[in-house]
């Protein structure tokens, strides 16, 4: 869970240098080097999109985008959002919620697990092999969560584009050693 936080702490200080990128609706990748160590981090992420129906203030604006790191050992995708995810129905454990909702790949409906650290912009997925490999083969997916003061809020991703991506994070390992 710790290293997740401090690849999270580089992937967001990437999402402001490449705001841009989501201007297009093409998923995008992107490197974080560490300074000491020169270690990278390659992320890939869809294009930002706004909730399926407009949520009321304060969440008005929101925007979300999905994304897949890979740090040449380990893999792990999340949901990253504008603002902190305000949820409801969710399990409170030592620091962080899950939260159990429902995705939609293509025509296939599933129940699926995440976490969100308390305060934190990101959910992430708890089974990141098998969703990444549905990231991969499926055309769009349908994220539902229980939104406070909202109820059911539904945001769709596109997933053209994502395959390539994903291919081009771990090929930037591959082609190091």
């Amino acid at each position: 869970m710790h290293n997740k936080i401090i690849r999270l702490a580089m992937f967001i200080t990437i999402i402001f240098l490449s705001l841009s990128v989501f201007a297009n609706n093409q998923w995008t990748t992107s490197v974080s080097k560490d300074e000491m160590t020169e270690a990278e981090t390659w992320y890939a992420f869809s294009p930002s999109v706004g909730p399926v129906k407009k949520m009321s203030f304060p969440y008005g604006d929101t925007k979300a985008w999905l994304g897949i790191g890979c740090d040449g050992e380990d893999e792990w995708v999340y949901v990253g959002f504008t603002v902190s995810p305000n949820l409801t129905g969710t399990t409170t454990r030592d620091g962080y919620d899950l939260i159990y909702t429902r995705i939609k790949w293509d025509d296939q409906i599933e129940d699926i697990t995440l976490t969100q650290s308390w305060g934190s912009k990101f959910l992430h997925f708890t089974d990141d092999e098998s969703v990444i490999s549905k990231i991969a083969k499926s055309k769009s997916v349908l994220f539902e969560l229980n939104w406070y003061g909202e109820g059911k809020v539904y945001f769709r991703f596109p997933l053209d584009g994502s395959a390539a991506a994903i291919n081009k994070i771990r090929n930037a390992f591959t082609s190091q050693k």
